[in-house]
């Protein structure tokens, strides 16, 4: 028998409009997995569920945000040279960064790799 976490589906769509940005996340689990908790809530021995959901999407929005900041941030301080260097990083007319190893194996440095202006 799966555990309970284990039954637990997320679903998140996303769309923009204007220069709004909505994210719409469907979370589904059976109802009996939350007969216990919901006796908790109904006696005031634990707060609901969707408290803690409303926080940990925020924080895990504000994670996410601040991580692009932080890259973009270490790619300005970053000389321009050592940039070039390592995104051009051909040796003896083979691209360096081939090889057996898949690209989510990968430092992350390497598969995060900017996209280059033209």
């Amino acid at each position: 028998m799966a555990g309970k976490s284990e039954r637990v589906k997320v679903e998140v769509k996303d769309s923009t409009e204007g220069d709004v940005r909505t994210f719409n996340i469907t979370l589904t689990a059976p109802a009996s997995d939350f007969l216990l908790t919901d006796l908790l809530k109904q006696r005031g021995v634990i707060d609901a569920l969707d408290a803690e959901l409303k926080q940990a999407v925020k924080s895990a929005t504000e994670s996410y945000l601040n991580a692009a900041e932080s890259l973009i941030a270490k790619l300005a301080k970053e000389p321009k040279q050592a940039r070039k260097s390592r995104t051009n990083g051909k040796e003896d007319g083979k691209d360096e960064r081939s090889s057996s190893m898949a690209l989510s194996e990968q430092p992350k440095e390497i598969a995060r790799e900017p996209l280059q202006a033209q």
